[in-house]
């Protein structure tokens, strides 16, 4: 998947699609300076099932706690979920299940 970045302070108040990440400025030099690398176990079809139900409420159940939200973002290796104005993102590996919040 090849991804577009933005500039955070540009794109803060925006949903953006699939593949679209915004970052701040420092992302570049750090990835020029550390130069990382790492692996992710992308899951196609959960990753889609997450895309469906972009923007609505969700309880996402994590090996921690369970949180009612806005699916408001969705990346190959996490998800964000708005709670109360405030932006979480949850690493899928954090994850047990999710579904629609009553």
């Amino acid at each position: 998947m090849n991804a577009m970045y933005y500039n955070y302070s540009n794109y803060r108040n925006h949903v953006l699609p699939p593949g679209y990440y915004i970052h701040s400025n420092q992302l570049k030099e750090t990835m020029k300076t550390t130069q990382p690398t790492y692996s992710i176990n992308f899951e196609p079809i959960f990753f889609d099932h997450l895309m469906l139900h972009l923007n609505e409420r969700l309880q996402v159940t994590t090996i921690n706690e369970k949180l009612v939200g806005e699916l408001t973002g969705v990346a190959v290796d996490h998800l964000q979920l708005t709670i109360n104005d405030i932006d979480y993102h949850i690493r899928y590996e954090h994850i047990i299940y999710f579904r629609l919040a009553d």
